[in-house]
């Protein structure tokens, strides 16, 4: 049986870049944000780690959609949910780069057309986060087959 991950992702888009964090010694990116504590609802997961991550208070807006992932870690799978939601904050802009409240984690902006080389996670995203997000329907992502 896998490990199962609940996660609430902010997507902060500023001139067409979107904000992206990286975990000291993986070589790929992920979005802000993390895993749902027991008894939170996702919104204030995000709120929490947003403020955890990166010391703000962001405003958590419409609900995008949802990535399913899986991998190997240390030979054991993992499975997780990535929850996506709009978020802003006026500290987060691309001329201003973000300084992480956690010594293991370094935010960088990556602009859109860029996610691939940027290794963001899970890789559905990419493709994801490149379209318009005009859509009233929450999108679908997922490595899952």
């Amino acid at each position: 049986m896998p490990t199962v991950h609940l996660l609430s992702r902010a997507v902060v888009r500023d001139a067409n870049h979107v904000l992206v964090v990286r975990a000291d010694g993986h070589p790929h990116t992920f979005l802000p944000g993390g895993h749902r504590e027991p008894g939170e609802g996702l919104e204030a997961c995000l709120r929490r780690e947003l403020r955890e991550e990166l010391g703000v208070r962001a405003e958590v807006g419409r609900y995008l959609g949802a990535v399913e992932h899986q991998w190997r870690r240390d030979g054991e799978r993992q499975y997780e949910v990535n929850h996506c939601y709009v978020a802003t904050s006026p500290a987060l802009t691309v001329d201003a780069a973000p300084q992480a409240r956690e010594e293991y984690l370094s935010f960088s902006w990556a602009p859109v057309d860029q996610l691939e080389r940027a290794s963001l996670q899970p890789p559905p995203l990419r493709a994801l986060l490149a379209g318009k997000n005009t859509r009233d329907t929450p999108w679908w992502g997922s490595t899952v087959r």
